[in-house]
């Protein structure tokens, strides 16, 4: 998933899907198989729509469905190949369906309560190897719902569900035109999210809002520092005074610089503490294309808090 990802759920037409992509939109979510059965548009309709657009990396299923098969068959049936999924999944329900489909992409949610950031770290401990991307969304404890709550949660705690995790993450719950560009230079997600917040009174998006929405996202993402111009492009990257919440863009950011300046080999200090870092590190060089390959420094060299990579170059 590319930095700065918009993500807009719930339409009813195509006509609808035609303006949220041509007003900025990256993808369109399709909710269905939901708790209280409120969905904006039927399966059918949706698939149609998928085919008239005609590019399915566009669209992504939304469920609480917890059956690999059922989701599987599900999106299969809408011919797409990506999920976001809002109900409580075990990790081996999760590396289930990356069996199933390797190509499968996989966005799961992290719903934020008042107190539950240990519970959703040590989930994201347990999954992350089966998850392409995470998506923070609030409960509301008056109705329980856990997601498409048109309300907003502690910041602070998407902030740090960044920080922590190994993968992208999308921040939903709430957002609108008033405040998404500071809901993105708050938390620092990879991408945003919404729904309600962009509706006009009969449920169908409003072409203002979105617009709206789409450019005070996109000047939120551009205002994020991108700490690569400050650095010394020569094989070395010391994280050190860096955040978690920083490496996932300073990572790629870094490789490209080197490959440019034709540097083959870089040496990646994370350091050894709880191996947060590392394991950010690892699932970027693991998904890079331009590494041929990774390892921990030997003896000497760092050992387990450092990674040298092997890179590809234009030479």
């Amino acid at each position: 998933m590319r930095k700065g990802l918009i993500q807009i759920a719930g339409i009813k037409n195509v006509a609808e899907a035609r303006m949220l992509l041509a007003s900025g939109a990256d993808q369109i979510g399709f909710p269905f198989r939901l708790p209280d059965g409120d969905e904006d548009i039927s399966e059918k309709g949706a698939q149609n729509i998928i085919r008239e657009i005609g590019d399915p990396k566009k669209f992504v299923l939304i469920t609480y469905l917890k059956r690999p098969k059922e989701i599987i068959n599900l999106c299969d049936y809408l011919k797409i190949n990506q999920v976001q999924l809002h109900d409580h999944i075990v990790q081996s329900k999760l590396k289930k369906l990356k069996q199933l489909n390797p190509k499968f992409r996989i966005i799961k949610s992290l719903i934020i309560k008042s107190n539950n950031l240990q519970e959703l770290e040590n989930y994201i401990n347990r999954t992350y190897k089966f998850v392409d991307y995470y998506i923070t969304d609030t409960f509301d404890p008056e109705s329980g719902a856990i997601g498409a709550t048109g309300k907003t949660h502690n910041w602070q705690i998407s902030r740090e569900i960044c920080d922590i995790s190994p993968k992208p993450v999308i921040l939903a719950g709430g957002l609108n035109p008033k405040n998404v560009r500071e809901a993105i230079l708050s938390v620092k997600p990879d991408g945003v999210d919404a729904h309600t917040g962009l509706e006009k009174e009969n449920g169908f998006k409003s072409k203002k809002l979105v617009t709206e929405f789409t450019n005070q996202a996109k000047e939120g993402f551009a205002n994020i520092d991108n700490p690569v111009q400050h650095l010394p492009i020569n094989g070395t990257l010391d994280l050190h005074t860096f955040q978690p919440k920083d490496v996932r863009g300073l990572v790629p950011g870094y490789i490209k610089e080197c490959i440019n300046h034709n540097i083959n080999e870089i040496r990646i200090i994370h350091g050894k503490g709880k191996g947060v870092l590392r394991r950010i590190v690892h699932s970027i060089l693991s998904q890079h294309p331009a590494v041929i390959h990774y390892e921990t420094a030997k003896e000497g060299g760092g050992n387990w808090g450092a990674t040298i990579a092997t890179l590809k170059t234009n030479q």
